[in-house]
Protein backbone atom coordinates (compact mmCIF):
# COMPACT_ATOMS: atom_id res chain seq x y z
CA UNK A 1 0.00 0.00 0.00
CA UNK A 2 3.23 2.20 0.41
CA UNK A 3 3.40 2.33 -2.79
CA UNK A 4 0.88 3.82 -3.84
CA UNK A 5 1.52 7.32 -5.72
CA UNK A 6 -0.34 10.10 -6.56
CA UNK A 7 0.19 13.86 -8.24
CA UNK A 8 0.75 16.82 -5.99
CA UNK A 9 -0.20 20.04 -7.69
CA UNK A 10 -0.33 18.23 -11.00
CA UNK A 11 3.60 18.40 -10.81
CA UNK A 12 5.37 16.12 -7.87
CA UNK A 13 5.36 12.04 -7.85
CA UNK A 14 4.88 11.19 -3.87
CA UNK A 15 4.08 8.05 -2.27
CA UNK A 16 2.05 8.18 0.82
CA UNK A 17 5.29 7.96 3.24
CA UNK A 18 6.81 11.05 1.00
CA UNK A 19 3.62 13.01 1.17
CA UNK A 20 2.88 12.57 5.34
CA UNK A 21 7.03 13.53 5.63
CA UNK A 22 6.91 16.30 3.32
CA UNK A 23 3.54 17.51 4.97
CA UNK A 24 4.68 17.03 8.37
CA UNK A 25 7.61 19.55 7.94
CA UNK A 26 5.54 22.15 6.48
CA UNK A 27 3.20 21.48 9.21
CA UNK A 28 5.67 22.05 12.19
CA UNK A 29 6.98 24.72 9.90
CA UNK A 30 4.34 26.67 10.34
CA UNK A 31 3.63 25.76 13.81
CA UNK A 32 6.70 27.41 14.82
CA UNK A 33 6.09 30.50 12.62
CA UNK A 34 3.24 31.09 14.42
CA UNK A 35 4.17 30.61 17.50
CA UNK A 36 7.55 32.48 16.81
CA UNK A 37 5.72 35.59 15.69
CA UNK A 38 3.53 35.10 18.38
CA UNK A 39 5.88 35.95 21.13
CA UNK A 40 8.07 38.02 18.70
CA UNK A 41 6.02 40.46 16.38
CA UNK A 42 6.98 42.57 13.70
CA UNK A 43 7.77 46.00 15.18
CA UNK A 44 9.31 49.10 13.50
CA UNK A 45 7.71 48.88 10.43
CA UNK A 46 9.78 51.50 8.42
CA UNK A 47 7.88 54.12 6.60
CA UNK A 48 9.42 53.62 3.05
CA UNK A 49 8.51 49.87 3.43
CA UNK A 50 6.77 48.44 0.62
CA UNK A 51 2.96 47.51 0.99
CA UNK A 52 3.48 43.87 1.01
CA UNK A 53 5.86 44.49 3.69
CA UNK A 54 3.58 46.21 5.96
CA UNK A 55 1.04 43.82 5.05
CA UNK A 56 3.81 41.07 6.53
CA UNK A 57 4.66 43.14 9.63
CA UNK A 58 1.09 43.96 10.50
CA UNK A 59 -0.47 40.76 9.70
CA UNK A 60 2.03 37.89 9.97
CA UNK A 61 0.94 35.83 12.18
CA UNK A 62 -2.43 35.51 10.62
CA UNK A 63 -0.80 35.26 6.97
CA UNK A 64 1.29 32.03 8.59
CA UNK A 65 -2.62 30.92 9.87
CA UNK A 66 -3.97 30.97 6.81
CA UNK A 67 -0.95 29.33 5.12
CA UNK A 68 -1.15 26.64 8.59
CA UNK A 69 -5.05 26.01 7.63
CA UNK A 70 -4.11 26.02 4.21
CA UNK A 71 -2.05 22.91 4.55
CA UNK A 72 -4.63 21.46 6.46
CA UNK A 73 -6.70 21.66 3.99
CA UNK A 74 -4.81 20.81 1.43
CA UNK A 75 -3.47 17.47 3.65
CA UNK A 76 -6.80 16.67 3.86
CA UNK A 77 -7.31 16.74 0.26
CA UNK A 78 -4.36 15.03 -0.97
CA UNK A 79 -4.85 12.49 2.17
CA UNK A 80 -8.01 11.61 0.66
CA UNK A 81 -6.86 11.28 -2.52
CA UNK A 82 -4.62 8.73 -1.28
CA UNK A 83 -7.80 7.12 0.80
CA UNK A 84 -9.23 6.68 -2.90
CA UNK A 85 -6.25 5.73 -4.62
CA UNK A 86 -5.66 2.64 -2.25
CA UNK A 87 -9.71 2.09 -1.73
CA UNK A 88 -9.40 1.59 -6.05
CA UNK A 89 -6.15 -0.20 -5.88
CA UNK A 90 -7.68 -2.70 -3.29
CA UNK A 91 -10.63 -2.79 -5.45
CA UNK A 92 -9.03 -3.75 -8.42
CA UNK A 93 -6.72 -6.57 -6.33
CA UNK A 94 -10.71 -7.79 -5.22
CA UNK A 95 -11.28 -8.20 -8.99
CA UNK A 96 -8.36 -9.69 -9.51
CA UNK A 97 -8.84 -12.42 -7.25
CA UNK A 98 -12.18 -12.62 -7.95
CA UNK A 99 -11.12 -13.36 -11.68
CA UNK A 100 -8.41 -15.83 -10.04
CA UNK A 101 -11.38 -17.02 -7.98
CA UNK A 102 -13.06 -18.05 -10.91
CA UNK A 103 -10.28 -19.76 -12.51
CA UNK A 104 -9.61 -21.59 -10.06
CA UNK A 105 -13.03 -22.68 -9.70
CA UNK A 106 -13.14 -23.61 -13.40
CA UNK A 107 -9.64 -25.47 -13.14
CA UNK A 108 -11.12 -27.31 -9.89
CA UNK A 109 -14.26 -28.54 -11.79
CA UNK A 110 -11.85 -29.60 -14.94
CA UNK A 111 -9.75 -31.86 -12.24
CA UNK A 112 -13.07 -33.06 -11.19
CA UNK A 113 -14.43 -33.83 -14.50
CA UNK A 114 -10.73 -35.57 -15.62
CA UNK A 115 -10.55 -37.43 -11.88
CA UNK A 116 -14.09 -38.97 -12.50
CA UNK A 117 -12.42 -39.61 -16.06
CA UNK A 118 -9.76 -41.34 -14.95
CA UNK A 119 -11.60 -42.96 -12.25
CA UNK A 120 -14.08 -44.47 -15.14
CA UNK A 121 -11.12 -45.44 -17.23
CA UNK A 122 -9.40 -46.94 -14.35
CA UNK A 123 -12.75 -48.62 -13.30
CA UNK A 124 -12.97 -50.06 -16.94
CA UNK A 125 -9.00 -51.32 -16.58
CA UNK A 126 -10.04 -53.14 -13.64
CA UNK A 127 -13.07 -54.57 -15.68
CA UNK A 128 -10.90 -55.84 -18.31
CA UNK A 129 -8.07 -57.36 -16.09
CA UNK A 130 -10.81 -59.19 -14.59
CA UNK A 131 -11.91 -60.25 -17.37
CA UNK A 132 -8.68 -60.90 -18.51
CA UNK A 133 -6.97 -62.34 -15.53
CA UNK A 134 -10.61 -64.87 -15.56
CA UNK A 135 -10.00 -65.96 -19.12
CA UNK A 136 -5.83 -66.72 -18.78
CA UNK A 137 -7.15 -68.90 -15.17
CA UNK A 138 -9.53 -70.35 -18.06
CA UNK A 139 -6.94 -70.76 -20.34
CA UNK A 140 -4.26 -72.23 -17.98
CA UNK A 141 -6.56 -74.76 -16.89
CA UNK A 142 -7.16 -75.90 -20.09
CA UNK A 143 -3.77 -75.94 -21.22
CA UNK A 144 -3.06 -77.69 -17.75
CA UNK A 145 -5.61 -80.18 -18.21
CA UNK A 146 -4.20 -81.06 -22.52
CA UNK A 147 -1.05 -81.23 -20.52
CA UNK A 148 -2.45 -84.18 -18.28
CA UNK A 149 -3.66 -85.70 -21.42
CA UNK A 150 -0.49 -85.33 -23.69
CA UNK A 151 1.10 -86.61 -20.41
CA UNK A 152 -1.18 -90.02 -20.29
CA UNK A 153 -0.61 -90.42 -24.24
CA UNK A 154 2.97 -90.65 -23.70
CA UNK A 155 4.48 -94.19 -22.54
CA UNK A 156 4.59 -94.58 -18.34
CA UNK A 157 8.25 -94.67 -17.36
CA UNK A 158 8.29 -98.07 -16.07
CA UNK A 159 6.94 -99.32 -19.26
CA UNK A 160 9.71 -97.59 -21.30
CA UNK A 161 12.38 -99.40 -18.83
CA UNK A 162 10.54 -102.80 -19.71
CA UNK A 163 11.27 -102.38 -23.13
CA UNK A 164 14.40 -100.59 -23.66
CA UNK A 165 16.14 -100.64 -19.76
CA UNK A 166 19.43 -99.55 -21.31
CA UNK A 167 18.01 -96.23 -22.70
CA UNK A 168 17.50 -92.42 -21.75
CA UNK A 169 14.85 -89.68 -22.98
CA UNK A 170 15.64 -86.13 -22.76
CA UNK A 171 12.16 -84.44 -23.11
CA UNK A 172 11.52 -80.48 -22.17
CA UNK A 173 8.51 -78.53 -23.81
CA UNK A 174 8.86 -74.94 -24.62
CA UNK A 175 5.30 -74.18 -23.43
CA UNK A 176 3.74 -76.47 -21.06
CA UNK A 177 2.15 -78.66 -23.59
CA UNK A 178 4.72 -79.92 -26.89
CA UNK A 179 4.54 -80.65 -30.54
CA UNK A 180 7.74 -83.09 -30.22
CA UNK A 181 6.71 -86.60 -28.54
CA UNK A 182 8.28 -89.52 -28.32
CA UNK A 183 6.62 -93.58 -29.02
CA UNK A 184 7.52 -96.72 -27.47
CA UNK A 185 5.57 -99.70 -27.74
CA UNK A 186 6.48 -103.79 -28.17
CA UNK A 187 4.71 -105.85 -31.13
CA UNK A 188 5.52 -109.55 -30.67
CA UNK A 189 9.32 -109.49 -30.90
CA UNK A 190 10.20 -105.84 -32.10
CA UNK A 191 10.24 -102.55 -30.03
CA UNK A 192 8.80 -99.67 -31.96
CA UNK A 193 10.95 -95.89 -31.00
CA UNK A 194 9.85 -93.28 -32.16
CA UNK A 195 11.22 -89.66 -32.07
CA UNK A 196 8.30 -86.93 -33.54
CA UNK A 197 8.57 -83.53 -34.15
CA UNK A 198 4.86 -81.92 -35.08
CA UNK A 199 4.49 -78.38 -36.81
CA UNK A 200 4.85 -75.57 -34.46
CA UNK A 201 4.86 -75.76 -30.72
CA UNK A 202 2.96 -74.97 -27.60
CA UNK A 203 -1.56 -75.67 -28.36
CA UNK A 204 -1.30 -76.19 -32.11
CA UNK A 205 1.91 -78.67 -31.80
CA UNK A 206 0.21 -80.50 -28.92
CA UNK A 207 -3.27 -80.69 -31.30
CA UNK A 208 -0.85 -82.41 -34.33
CA UNK A 209 0.91 -84.61 -31.62
CA UNK A 210 -2.22 -86.29 -30.44
CA UNK A 211 -3.07 -87.03 -34.31
CA UNK A 212 0.64 -88.07 -34.85
CA UNK A 213 0.09 -90.45 -31.76
CA UNK A 214 -3.08 -92.18 -32.28
CA UNK A 215 -1.46 -92.96 -36.09
CA UNK A 216 1.48 -94.27 -35.12
CA UNK A 217 -0.68 -96.38 -32.04
CA UNK A 218 -2.70 -97.61 -34.99
CA UNK A 219 -0.22 -98.45 -37.61
CA UNK A 220 1.87 -100.00 -34.47
CA UNK A 221 -0.57 -101.81 -32.08
CA UNK A 222 -3.40 -101.82 -34.27
CA UNK A 223 -2.16 -102.90 -37.80
CA UNK A 224 1.04 -104.54 -36.24
CA UNK A 225 3.44 -103.20 -38.77
CA UNK A 226 7.04 -103.18 -37.31
CA UNK A 227 9.09 -102.13 -40.58
CA UNK A 228 9.83 -98.39 -40.40
CA UNK A 229 9.57 -96.75 -44.00
CA UNK A 230 6.13 -98.68 -44.01
CA UNK A 231 5.13 -97.23 -40.49
CA UNK A 232 5.98 -93.50 -42.48
CA UNK A 233 4.09 -94.53 -45.26
CA UNK A 234 0.73 -95.63 -42.73
CA UNK A 235 1.26 -91.66 -41.05
CA UNK A 236 1.90 -90.18 -44.80
CA UNK A 237 -1.48 -91.44 -45.62
CA UNK A 238 -3.22 -90.63 -42.56
CA UNK A 239 -2.22 -87.02 -41.84
CA UNK A 240 -3.32 -86.35 -45.83
CA UNK A 241 -6.69 -87.99 -44.89
CA UNK A 242 -7.63 -86.85 -41.93
CA UNK A 243 -6.39 -82.92 -42.61
CA UNK A 244 -8.32 -83.35 -45.93
CA UNK A 245 -4.73 -82.14 -47.94
CA UNK A 246 -5.12 -83.92 -50.91
CA UNK A 247 -6.23 -81.54 -53.46
CA UNK A 248 -5.47 -79.10 -51.02
CA UNK A 249 -8.64 -79.06 -49.78
CA UNK A 250 -8.64 -77.49 -46.21
CA UNK A 251 -5.63 -75.15 -46.62
CA UNK A 252 -3.92 -77.29 -43.82
CA UNK A 253 -0.16 -77.92 -44.72
CA UNK A 254 0.95 -79.09 -40.85
CA UNK A 255 2.81 -82.33 -40.85
CA UNK A 256 5.76 -83.82 -38.83
CA UNK A 257 9.09 -84.66 -39.02
CA UNK A 258 10.27 -88.15 -37.49
CA UNK A 259 12.89 -90.90 -36.98
CA UNK A 260 11.32 -94.40 -36.48
CA UNK A 261 13.68 -97.42 -35.08
CA UNK A 262 12.34 -100.37 -35.15
CA UNK A 263 14.15 -103.09 -33.13
CA UNK A 264 14.19 -107.28 -33.38
CA UNK A 265 14.79 -108.19 -30.05
CA UNK A 266 15.34 -111.88 -30.88
CA UNK A 267 18.01 -111.16 -33.88
CA UNK A 268 19.04 -108.01 -32.24
CA UNK A 269 18.69 -105.68 -35.30
CA UNK A 270 18.04 -102.61 -35.54
CA UNK A 271 16.41 -100.55 -38.50
CA UNK A 272 15.80 -96.76 -39.15
CA UNK A 273 13.63 -94.95 -41.48
CA UNK A 274 13.63 -91.16 -41.12
CA UNK A 275 11.31 -88.34 -42.48
CA UNK A 276 13.63 -85.30 -42.13
CA UNK A 277 14.89 -86.36 -38.77
CA UNK A 278 18.37 -88.37 -39.12
CA UNK A 279 19.89 -90.33 -36.67
CA UNK A 280 22.98 -90.90 -35.06
CA UNK A 281 24.77 -93.86 -33.97
CA UNK A 282 28.22 -94.75 -32.40
CA UNK A 283 30.49 -97.50 -33.03
CA UNK A 284 34.21 -97.80 -32.26
CA UNK A 285 34.20 -94.72 -30.74
CA UNK A 286 33.19 -93.02 -34.02
CA UNK A 287 29.57 -91.14 -34.85
CA UNK A 288 27.86 -91.43 -37.47
CA UNK A 289 24.69 -90.61 -39.64
CA UNK A 290 22.09 -91.91 -41.37
CA UNK A 291 19.97 -89.36 -42.99
CA UNK A 292 16.34 -89.35 -43.60
CA UNK A 293 14.03 -88.69 -46.65
CA UNK A 294 13.61 -85.25 -47.37
CA UNK A 295 9.51 -86.22 -47.12
CA UNK A 296 7.32 -84.43 -44.62
CA UNK A 297 4.56 -86.56 -43.29
CA UNK A 298 1.49 -85.15 -44.65
CA UNK A 299 0.88 -82.46 -47.27
CA UNK A 300 0.82 -84.60 -50.63
CA UNK A 301 -1.52 -82.51 -52.34
CA UNK A 302 -2.03 -85.07 -55.07
CA UNK A 303 -2.88 -87.71 -52.95
CA UNK A 304 -0.14 -90.02 -53.20
CA UNK A 305 1.85 -90.86 -50.32
CA UNK A 306 5.47 -91.01 -50.33
CA UNK A 307 7.84 -93.75 -50.40
CA UNK A 308 10.38 -93.82 -47.38
CA UNK A 309 14.28 -95.70 -47.38
CA UNK A 310 14.03 -98.04 -44.92
CA UNK A 311 17.46 -98.49 -43.32
CA UNK A 312 19.76 -101.19 -41.76
CA UNK A 313 22.00 -99.82 -38.89
CA UNK A 314 24.89 -101.41 -38.78
CA UNK A 315 25.86 -101.42 -35.17
CA UNK A 316 27.13 -104.13 -32.23
CA UNK A 317 27.06 -104.25 -28.29
CA UNK A 318 27.59 -101.03 -26.20
CA UNK A 319 27.01 -99.23 -29.07
CA UNK A 320 24.52 -96.09 -28.94
CA UNK A 321 21.96 -95.36 -31.52
CA UNK A 322 20.48 -91.51 -30.72
CA UNK A 323 16.87 -90.39 -32.35
CA UNK A 324 16.39 -86.63 -31.57
CA UNK A 325 14.26 -83.10 -33.03
CA UNK A 326 15.89 -80.26 -34.24
CA UNK A 327 14.82 -78.31 -30.43
CA UNK A 328 18.61 -79.08 -29.70
CA UNK A 329 20.47 -78.12 -32.85
CA UNK A 330 18.27 -74.78 -33.03
CA UNK A 331 18.96 -73.19 -29.66
CA UNK A 332 20.36 -69.76 -29.94
CA UNK A 333 22.93 -69.66 -27.07
CA UNK A 334 26.68 -69.28 -26.06
CA UNK A 335 29.20 -66.61 -26.09
CA UNK A 336 27.66 -65.19 -29.10
CA UNK A 337 23.68 -65.73 -28.89
CA UNK A 338 24.06 -68.54 -31.86
CA UNK A 339 22.66 -71.42 -32.79
CA UNK A 340 23.89 -74.87 -31.35
CA UNK A 341 23.68 -76.31 -34.70
CA UNK A 342 24.16 -80.10 -35.73
CA UNK A 343 27.77 -80.83 -35.75
CA UNK A 344 28.23 -79.72 -32.25
CA UNK A 345 25.35 -81.86 -31.27
CA UNK A 346 27.28 -84.71 -32.68
CA UNK A 347 30.29 -83.93 -30.82
CA UNK A 348 28.92 -84.01 -27.62
CA UNK A 349 26.97 -87.22 -27.92
CA UNK A 350 30.46 -88.55 -28.60
CA UNK A 351 31.63 -87.13 -25.41
CA UNK A 352 29.39 -88.62 -23.84
CA UNK A 353 28.60 -91.68 -25.43
CA UNK A 354 30.94 -94.15 -22.96
CA UNK A 355 28.84 -92.61 -20.28
CA UNK A 356 26.11 -94.92 -18.66
CA UNK A 357 22.72 -93.90 -20.28
CA UNK A 358 21.75 -91.76 -17.32
CA UNK A 359 24.72 -89.83 -16.78
CA UNK A 360 24.67 -89.19 -20.59
CA UNK A 361 20.70 -87.54 -20.12
CA UNK A 362 22.12 -85.70 -17.17
CA UNK A 363 25.29 -84.49 -19.28
CA UNK A 364 23.09 -83.71 -22.09
CA UNK A 365 20.79 -81.62 -20.03
CA UNK A 366 23.67 -79.43 -18.48
CA UNK A 367 25.39 -78.79 -22.11
CA UNK A 368 21.91 -77.61 -23.42
CA UNK A 369 21.85 -75.17 -20.32
CA UNK A 370 24.87 -74.22 -20.18
CA UNK A 371 24.73 -73.31 -23.99
CA UNK A 372 21.16 -71.70 -23.62
CA UNK A 373 22.20 -69.24 -20.50
CA UNK A 374 19.95 -66.61 -20.00
CA UNK A 375 18.41 -67.47 -23.66
CA UNK A 376 14.69 -68.10 -24.22
CA UNK A 377 14.44 -71.40 -25.33
CA UNK A 378 13.21 -71.33 -28.90
CA UNK A 379 11.31 -74.83 -29.64
CA UNK A 380 10.51 -78.39 -28.14
CA UNK A 381 13.66 -80.47 -26.78
CA UNK A 382 13.77 -84.03 -27.25
CA UNK A 383 16.55 -86.60 -27.49
CA UNK A 384 16.29 -89.97 -27.57
CA UNK A 385 19.44 -92.77 -26.67
CA UNK A 386 19.78 -96.24 -26.77
CA UNK A 387 22.53 -98.68 -25.76
CA UNK A 388 22.28 -101.68 -27.74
Amino acid sequence: MNDIKIKIYGILLLTRKQFVIGYTLFFVFFVLAIVYFFFFPVENIPVNASAFEKLFGNYTILIFLLFLVWIVIEGIFYWDKFIKAQFELIENQKKEIILINKDLNQHQEEIKAQRDEIEAQRDEVVKHLETISHQKKELTQSIQYAYRIQCALLPPESYIQNCLPNSFILYMPKDVVSGDFYFVEQVHNYTIVAAVDCTGHGVPGAMMSVIGYNLLNQAVKVNKITRPADILNFLDIGVTEILRQAHNESGVKDGMDLSVVSIDNQMRTFEYAGAFNSIYFTHNNELSEIKADKFPIGVNEDGVADNYTNNGIPVSKGDMVYLFSDGFADQFGGPKGKKFKYKQLENSLLSVSNLNVNEQNVKMRQIYFDWKGVQEQVDDILLIGIRV
